[in-house]
């Protein structure tokens, strides 16, 4: 059965992004050769609709046009977002093989990048607390020698966002109450709960 969900407008804008960002995913080189996750598409599909359902239709469609414009460059803003992510998670080769090869990142991209991930992070302390099996099953919140952080992770994504965007995002976080369950939430959903609590529960068993 498939996980692509249609209906509405605004499936159809983000289906089409994640359309984008999987092809850009299909041609991400990995140091170690070709990852697992890059062939399993309804994974993708569900990590990656849950975190854009979120964001109102505006800040999706400037993402979207990020894409397009990185398309039409011939950047790959998944390779990209990998990259940036070893500066914290391999600071030496980061800055050996990658920073040079990297769109400067500018002061004011980097300002709302630290208030959009504080305040995430923040949010997420709160859900963490009360979904404590469910956050346990997924990325540590901060460095870790078994995962990519969650901090470390979301940094290197927004560094492939425009800064139009970003001011979008931050827009949106600051209007919602807790972005990071609503996310989750969603997430869920594909696997067949109608609630947080109820996967809690199904977690802990």
């Amino acid at each position: 059965m498939s996980v692509i969900r249609n209906g509405s407008p605004r499936d159809t804008a983000i289906n089409d992004i994640i359309n984008r960002e999987w092809a850009m995913f299909q041609k991400t080189q990995n140091i170690g050769g070709r990852a697992g996750c890059q062939d399993q598409f309804d994974t993708f599909y569900v990590n990656r609709y849950s975190q854009h359902s979120v964001w109102e239709a505006d800040t999706l469609e400037s993402y979207r046009n990020d894409l397009i414009v990185a398309e039409m460059a011939k950047r790959n803003l998944i390779t990209e977002k990998y990259a940036y992510m070893m500066e914290y998670t391999d600071p030496a080769y980061y800055e050996a093989n990658l920073k040079a090869h990297l769109p400067a990142l500018s002061e004011e991209k980097a300002r709302l990048i630290a208030e959009i991930v504080t305040r995430q992070l923040a949010d997420y302390e709160e859900y963490a607390k009360a979904y404590p099996a469910l956050a346990r099953s997924g990325r540590p919140e901060m460095e870790s020698r078994m995962d990519t952080s969650i901090r470390d992770y979301s940094i290197g994504e927004y560094r492939t966002y425009s800064e139009g965007t970003l001011e979008l995002i931050l827009r949106d976080v600051k209007r919602m109450d807790h972005p990071v369950q609503a996310i989750q939430k969603t997430l869920v959903s594909f696997y067949g709960f109608d609630s947080l609590e109820a996967a809690e529960a199904a977690q802990k068993r």
